[in-house]
């Protein structure tokens, strides 16, 4: 549980003046445009998620839109498109989306299933940590064969690669310390996909980190194109009802229904810290502002609605007034001008001045997920696929778009006024 700390005590006035003019320029960095993040240059792009073409079709039959793209997984100890569902529908929906030039968000992983590993949940984090390695050292080189030539061959679509995604340190660093091995396999594995499928630009990569984490695995701004995040209820500070309880921001504690942080400002010369309610989690968009100054855009690789409460249809779906919430505050996270909350960035403790950030412009692309999560992580992709979580978890909720009549009218009004390139109609 997150206790924030008062920060910035009363100092002397001339110190005062001293960090006025430093917090000045940390403000005017903080506040220019990204080079890769103009909004002058090319509209936000739409992506649906995930690993099926009944996400698609639900998404796009509901709402009109003529979205950018989809995402689907690639798994390394398989060497082919393989998620929760298998080979057959990760496959079946590249090739949907290459057949028709769109892009595609592909997620690499090896944290889930390491090659090498024997099922042993307790041992997974060690196994992750020595597959890394070895995929920095050349060792999986040819589990990575089948994604390059199907780039290849696909000569019309453009592709976002997730070097692995939600990217912490006990997965992926030695000994959960030393993240220079992920480091390294980030970029081996960025040079052997140029190199092996001779895509160039159409090929860019995504370094997608946990919220919380995103300073310590950074493989440098020379390989990085992308910065990725995972939005769920708790990282937009809602509700997400697990097993009877329901948390708020990660915590039980039911007046956290905001991610509570501190800024500065100044009170007659001497620099103060101020709380506030933040509508966003505090990590990401400290991330947001820090994917800014690399001059990286940022990619929202998953966003999804959880589960809010116990009140459910039949169908599994929930309040129409919930899934409503979750697409406002997407938007709220997509154009967010406002203070920043303090805390640690690059190992530095920072100090985020007044109101004035604007981080408007960062968030280039989202993908949203358009599944009946009852079904599991792709969704449904059988017309007789079984219901296969739990009734009591925070993922057991139908949250296709077709189910929710304000919802999809908060999501397009999100698409109209946000500048993506696709709209409802």
């Amino acid at each position: 549980m997150r206790r924030p700390v008062p920060l910035g005590l009363p100092v002397p006035r001339a110190l005062a003046l001293l960090a006025t003019l430093l917090l000045s320029l940390a403000a005017l960095t903080a506040t220019a445009p990204a080079a890769h993040a103009s909004g002058t240059a090319t509209a936000r792009a739409l992506l649906v998620g995930q690993s099926n073409t009944g996400a698609w079709n639900d998404l796009t039959s509901a709402t009109g839109a003529s979205p950018q793209g989809g995402s689907v997984y690639y798994s390394v100890r398989d060497g082919a498109f393989s998620g929760a569902c298998g080979t057959g529908c990760e496959t079946d929906y590249a090739s949907f989306l290459a057949d028709r030039g769109k892009q595609i968000e592909v997620g690499v992983s090896w944290k889930d299933d390491p090659p090498g590993w024997n099922g042993d949940n307790a041992a997974k984090e060690r196994a992750s940590q020595q597959a890394t390695a070895a995929i920095a050292a050349g060792t999986y080189d040819r589990q990575f064969t089948a994604l390059s030539s199907f780039i290849a061959a696909h000569p019309s679509a453009t592709f976002l690669i997730r070097v692995d995604y939600e990217v912490s340190s006990p997965f992926f660093c030695a000994g959960g310390t030393d993240c220079t091995p992920y480091r390294n396999a980030f970029r081996h594995v960025a040079g052997l996909v140029r190199a092996q499928s001779g895509a160039g630009t159409r090929v860019q990569f995504v370094y997608h980190p946990v919220r919380g984490e995103f300073d310590k695995l950074y493989p440098g701004d020379d390989v990085v194109d992308w910065v990725g995040v995972s939005v769920f209820n708790n990282d937009l500070c809602q509700p997400y009802r697990e097993n009877g309880t329901t948390y708020w921001n990660g915590t039980e504690d039911t007046t956290a229904r905001t991610c509570s942080g501190y800024y500065d400002d100044y009170v007659g010369g001497n620099v103060n810290a101020f709380p506030h309610a933040y509508p966003v989690d505090l990590n990401i968009l400290r991330m947001m502002w820090w994917a800014q100054t690399h001059h990286k855009p940022v990619l929202v690789a998953e966003s999804g609605v959880q589960r809010m409460s116990d009140r459910l249809a039949s169908d599994g779906t929930q309040a129409d007034s919930d899934h409503t919430a979750f697409m406002q505050r997407l938007h709220t996270l997509v154009t967010y001008r406002g203070p920043l909350p303090n805390g640690v960035v690059d190992g530095v403790q920072t100090h985020f001045t007044g109101t004035g950030y604007d981080l408007s412009d960062v968030v280039r692309a989202v993908t949203y997920i358009d599944v009946d999560w009852r079904y599991g992580f792709d969704g449904q992709t059988s017309p007789n696929a079984p219901i296969t979580l739990p009734p009591t978890s925070g993922w057991y909720v139908n949250s296709l778009i077709s189910r929710y009549p304000q919802g999809r009218s908060a999501f397009c009004q999100m698409l109209a006024t946000d500048g993506f390139a696709t709209t409802c109609r």
